[in-house]
């Protein structure tokens, strides 16, 4: 029913305009929680190969190169129908840095502390499909968890140990609410680490010290002196 000029607004139209209002509102703290919480993805791809992952013409052409210039060592870690692996190879620093930032390990489907953003799935899935690693990882830590995902490469070791120590590793993606590059990852582990492990020595003095102060009674204890019964001396 239409409304004169002269007719007060009704009680519906009231509530539509409140419910539309507090929508607005709504939205709006939407919105900004968004932007303050937003997820910073950061992924790892090489650029040199990463066309290799769709052109199979350059894929044909990269594998002939290969076998033309006899290059055993890259038949080993590729196979001639898939793409080479496409992600960060990790050295023993970066791997030594990432476990540092993030000391917990779980296989990925396993991982459950936070949603996995979907550029980082899809690298995952990407893996998956060509048979790049033999296993995949979330590595995180408990506190403040910027997780990353670790492709695994077996090379050898008879159990799991071993596989996982001497495997090759990728860097695929890292999620987090702050971006940062390698190389200021690389200060803040060893930030975390100088902290770390002088808590440690700490703990460790101070254990010492009390045994140290305790080295007394402990002797006389151990020898019958200080109120114990007196051990006989052959002499």
């Amino acid at each position: 029913m239409k409304r004169g000029p002269g007719v007060a607004a009704g009680p519906y139209l009231k509530l539509k305009i409140t419910n539309y209002k507090q929508g607005k509102v709504m939205e709006q703290l939407l919105i900004n929680n968004s932007a303050s919480m937003k997820t910073v993805v950061e992924t790892y791809i090489i650029e040199e190969t990463q066309e290799l992952i769709y052109d199979n013409e350059k894929l044909d052409q990269w594998n002939n190169l290969v076998a033309e210039l006899g290059l055993t060592g890259q038949t080993t870690v590729v196979k001639p129908e898939k793409s080479p692996i496409p992600f960060l190879w990790m050295n023993k620093a970066l791997v030594k840095v990432f476990e540092e930032l993030c000391p917990r390990k779980t296989k990925i489907e396993e991982y459950s502390k936070t949603p996995i953003p979907v550029e980082a799935l899809s690298l995952a899935s990407l893996s998956k499909k060509e048979g790049y690693f033999d296993k995949i990882e979330v590595w995180y830590n408990d506190e403040n968890p910027d997780p990353a995902i670790v492709g695994y490469k077996y090379t050898t070791g008879s159990g799991e140990w071993e596989r996982n120590w001497y495997a090759e590793k990728y860097l695929l993606a890292r999620w987090s609410d702050v971006k940062a590059t390698l190389a200021e990852l690389t200060d803040r582990a060893k930030k975390l680490f100088t902290l770390r492990r002088t808590n440690e020595l700490k703990d460790s003095i101070k254990r010492q010290q009390r045994e140290l102060e305790d080295l007394e009674i402990e002797s006389n204890k151990q020898f019958g002196f200080g109120g114990e019964n007196a051990v006989g001396l052959p002499f």
